[in-house]
Formats: C-alpha cells, sequence, structure tokens
C-alpha cells in the first residue's frame, strides 16, 4: 500500500513547475497529503551581478526574495482553496541542494517537480536541477514533463 504524508514541490514559477503542482495537488487530495511547497532563490554571483547592476546586491536579494514571496502566498491560497494542507518554504542557495536537504530534513514521501524550469543557461552550462534531484534523492521523485499524455483533470 502506497503512504503518502508529506509531498516536497519545488517551484520555480515556470509552466512545467506549475504542471507538477497541479499532480502533487491531485495526489495530495488521494492521500490526504501535507504539500510542502518550496521555491530557491539562487545565489547571485557577486562580481558578475555588481558588473551588471548597478544597485547593492542586498537590494537586488530582497527584490527576487519578496517576488518570490508575494508568488508562494498566490500558490499556497490556490492550493488550501482545494482543501490541500500546505507549508511555504521560501530558502536561499543552490536549487538542487536546498531541494534535497528540506526532502531529508522534512521527510518527504515523494518530491513532485517539473523538468523544465526557467534557467535556461543552468541547464546548458551547470546541469539540470531535475536531474540532480532525481540522482541524489532520498526519496522517490516525479517528474513531470508537459506532454501529449496527462493523467490530471
Amino acid at each position: 500500500m502506497i503512504r503518502l504524508k508529506r509531498l516536497l514541490v519545488p517551484t520555480d514559477f515556470s509552466d512545467s513547475a506549475r504542471l507538477a503542482l497541479r499532480y502533487a495537488c491531485s495526489f495530495a487530495q488521494e492521500y490526504e497529503a501535507e504539500l510542502l511547497l518550496v521555491h530557491v532563490v539562487e545565489n547571485v554571483a557577486v562580481g558578475y551581478a555588481n558588473d551588471l547592476f548597478p544597485v547593492p546586491m542586498a537590494e537586488v536579494v530582497q527584490e527576487l526574495t519578496s517576488y518570490a514571496r508575494a508568488e508562494l502566498d498566490t500558490l499556497a491560497k490556490d492550493v488550501e482553496g482545494q482543501g490541500i494542507r500546505v507549508r511555504v518554504v521560501l530558502t536561499q542557495g543552490k536549487p538542487s541542494a536546498e531541494i534535497l536537504r528540506l526532502a531529508a530534513e522534512e521527510k518527504a514521501d515523494m518530491i513532485v517537480l517539473g523538468t523544465h524550469g526557467k534557467g535556461m543557461l543552468d541547464q546548458a552550462i551547470f546541469g539540470s536541477t531535475t536531474e540532480r534531484v532525481v540522482r541524489k534523492a532520498p526519496c522517490p521523485v516525479l517528474s513531470v514533463r508537459e506532454s501529449e499524455h496527462d493523467f490530471v483533470d
């Protein structure tokens, strides 16, 4: 018998992440599981950012964090509106490392995430966050890609 008590759902607010959230909500409803909605604000390389942005780095990070908090709160309200228990986690660091850390700390039963995020440069240069999570996760991972065959209404 499958028992899901806690689903960890990372989001970068992309279409792929929103689709993964739909799948996670369906599982959460079916198994009466709690949904842990996570966003990781990526660390910005100081030298690189200073060359591009004429504002202090603290302001850039604060702006990114404020945007993420507002988006997470909007998503959480939608999830709660479906009768699903949800907690929001906003953290900073390398996305794959933070997702793996949270999955272990929170004893997630499953991670549900999209396969293609917003960071095309990240995928091209550093490799896919999803691939890293799948390889090292302490629990099963459902990677959701946009496809022709959906099984969630």
